[in-house]
């Protein structure tokens, strides 16, 4: 986490990541991530205030899956 000193409210995440397969949510909520491989993968789901929900996924050979993730809001 990056914070300033003098004002608490200012603060970032950062997340590295060994591989090129992760996303960010658009306005709507929907993600994709391209040109992963088929196979099963765990999916992490992040909101600074709610929490983390852990998902597991099946991608098929037509590289196509989907899954649902909604936080309960404060």
């Amino acid at each position: 986490m990056v914070k300033c000193d003098i004002h608490g409210w200012m603060s970032g995440v950062l997340a590295v990541f060994d591989h090129p397969f992760f996303a960010v949510t658009g306005d709507d909520g929907t993600f994709s991530l391209d040109g992963l491989p088929p196979g099963d993968y765990v999916v992490e789901a992040w909101h600074e205030i709610l929490g983390t929900q852990v998902h597991t996924v099946s991608v098929t050979a037509d590289g196509m899956s989907e899954i649902a993730v909604a936080f309960d809001s404060m």
